[in-house]
């Protein structure tokens, strides 16, 4: 017996020495924004290895992207200091703490994993850092820079003032533009659509008269071809982006479409495109728009891409590190002062060039709504899309170096639900099922097909009372929406009332601080149109239904800002520009912090080429310091 014990207990030491140690697991729970947010996780060697969301009953669509992303997040830098999605900041801050309390159970560090490390000297103070660049910003134009100055052997340091990386460019779709002959080969012709640029004059179109030209001999000689497929190329997506970007804002002061920025960034798109799949990210072998793509999972996997890209190259990534100053010594731009979580100041000097990559001003409601010439509504009440980090850094930092400034009162805004009530896609829902349009002072206001979306000053709800707009409907709208997604208007009135259903208009009025007489009124003289298949007071030509028949339902929707368009000047080789037109040595940016590219309206599929294509020229230049 004592024989077989002794065997037994070898083979169980032995099996101990080549079987790995299993994972401890322990569960934490927070209160989000509609219930309790459960976690369990798993730690390792005194690390975590895993975070399952096992219970939640959050706002789908606002919810998803912090449920979905935090966990990896954590697992990826041991890190509890996450910022960031401030479209759901209460699901953010519940996951964060119920993971807290988890790693607390299993007996982790949690006082550590919030704070940033700091490196210090033996007197305890903040090390002096330097690199060859320093880039401020790790959102795609970021990233591009790092990869950019890493690749032709740099040393390089991101500062990046969120808990993650990504910026505004995660939580785009990553389009951009996509010149593709196999794509449009397999498309159908477009003689048709290609009439209209052949209708054009190039003595119109300026300093851009030489591309229309070259475009309208291209569409030529494709009519007179038995060519198979789309026709496409660069010049049709610049005229496209300039006819596209052409406007005025409230003063009339015009819009700028940078000619010598866009042309180099447009013809730099294959090069780009290449630099990114020679990188591992991959592209959908179809079409997003005219001239767009999109990547093999969407700008989560370019801003991993260009992460993996800069990050193989040595560069280093510092989070939660918020550039507050740049250095300037003898006229040049030496470097940044920076400030981390804790209110510990950390300098950085830099020995080619520092590379501003901070976004644009959208979430600093106060500043956007000083700068802002496109709607008489908007105002410093109103919300953000973006991180909270895109608050003008770099357009403040420059200030002293007397940088110039462009457009800075053209944006856009887009419209969702009150006090992040919906998220983009969901409000859309509501505008396709709505059968009217109020202000708050509960009276039409212009043609109620036009009344959302994306737009500048062509749209007319940014001129109404604090961007606000309520979508009216009867049980047609209630029956619609339902249709749409299974429970829908039980799902928006959870989360508040900036969404209601009554069973009468007074009701529904009441809880949305409508005059209910003004609205009965609005809504007779709107019936009256219906009926008459006339709208006498702003030329609506299609209807969707008498408000009538209950139960009703009222949606409050707000402007929130989305993207600025105004911002530094650069040239060609991403130097930033003085009001006198000089280089200011030393300093370089790409993306949102620029002006210029957009115009007077957001391209999608066109800004994300450029924001690329001048991060990585900034990094390449502030690498060989040119």
């Amino acid at each position: 017996m004592e024989k077989t014990l002794s065997i037994l207990l070898t083979l169980a030491l032995m099996l101990a020495c080549v079987l790995p140690a299993m994972a401890d697991t322990y569960t934490g729970e927070a209160e989000g924004k509609n219930g309790k947010v459960v976690v369990e996780i798993s730690v390792e060697d005194g690390k975590i290895t895993s975070v399952t969301v096992t219970e939640q009953e959050e706002t789908p669509g606002i919810a998803d992207e912090p449920l979905a992303k935090i966990p990896a997040m954590v697992i990826d830098n041991q890190s509890l200091a996450i910022d960031g999605f401030t479209g759901a900041t209460v699901t953010r801050d519940a996951l964060v703490s119920a993971i807290e309390t988890a790693a607390q159970k299993a007996g982790l560090d949690t006082d550590a994993m919030k704070a940033v490390q700091v490196e210090t000297d033996a007197a305890g103070e903040p090390v002096e850092d330097t690199a060859d660049v320093i880039v401020v910003g790790a959102g795609g134009a970021g990233l591009s820079a790092a990869a950019g100055a890493a690749q032709k052997g740099a040393s390089v340091i991101v500062l990046e003032a969120n808990g993650i990386v990504g910026g505004a460019t995660i939580r785009s779709g990553g389009h951009m533009l996509v010149f593709d002959d196999a794509i449009n080969a397999a498309m159908d012709r477009n003689d048709d659509a290609l009439q209209t640029y052949l209708a054009y004059d190039p003595a119109d179109f300026g300093e851009w008269a030489g591309i229309l030209t070259t475009l309208q001999e291209q569409i030529k000689a494709y009519l007179e071809s038995d060519q198979a497929g789309r026709f496409d190329s660069v010049e049709m997506a610049l005229i496209d982006h300039y006819l596209k970007g052409a406007g005025q804002d409230m003063d009339g002061n015009e819009a700028t479409n940078d000619y010598a920025l866009l042309t180099a960034s447009f013809y730099g798109a294959g090069d780009i495109n290449a630099w990114l799949t020679d990188g591992g990210m991959g592209i959908q072998d179809k079409m997003y728009n005219a001239h767009g793509g999109t990547p093999v999972g969407g700008a989560a996997a370019m801003i991993s891409t260009l992460q993996n890209m800069a990050e193989s190259n040595g560069a280093r990534i510092v989070l939660n590190m918020r550039a507050t100053e740049l250095i300037v010594e003898d006229g040049k731009v030496t470097g940044v002062i920076a400030q981390d979580a804790q209110g510990n100041t950390h300098t950085y000097h830099a020995k080619g060039g520092v590379v501003l990559a901070t976004g644009g001003f959208q979430s600093n409601a106060s500043m956007a709504a000083e700068y802002q010439k496109i709607g008489k509504g908007l105002g410093a009440n109103n919300a953000s899309t973006s991180p909270a980090t895109n608050v003008g850094d770099g357009i403040t930092m420059t200030r002293s170096l007397d940088a110039k400034l462009r457009d800075m009162g053209f944006m856009v805004t887009v419209m969702e639900g009150y006090h992040e009530g919906s998220s983009l896609s969901e409000f859309g829902k509501i505008n396709a099922q709505s059968q009217l349009t109020v202000n708050a002072n509960a009276v039409r206001f212009g043609d109620d097909t036009r009344n959302a979306g994306m737009g500048t000053n062509g749209t007319v709800y940014i001129n109404q009372p604090d961007g606000l707009v309520y979508f009216i409907g009867d049980a047609q709208m209630v029956n619609g929406l339902n249709a749409a997604q299974e429970g829908f208007t039980d799902t928006m009135q959870a989360r508040g009332d900036w969404f209601v259903v009554r069973d009468t208009i007074d009701e529904a009025a009441e809880v949305m601080g409508l005059d209910a007489e003004t609205l009965k009124a609005t809504i007779e003289t709107f019936n009256s149109y219906v009926d008459a298949g006339e709208d006498k007071d702003f030329g609506r030509t299609k209807f969707n239904g008498k408000v009538e028949n209950g139960p009703f339902c009222i949606a409050k929707g707000e402007a929130h800002y989305h993207l600025t368009f105004g911002g530094l000047v650069i040239n060609p080789d991403a130097h930033v520009l003085n009001t006198s037109g000089e280089v200011i040595p030393g300093l370089y940016a790409a993306g949102d912090v620029l002006s210029g590219l957009e115009g007077d309206a957001h391209q999608s599929g066109d800004c994300i080429t450029t924001m690329l294509y001048f991060g990585k020229t900034a990094g390449e230049n502030a690498a060989a310091a040119r």
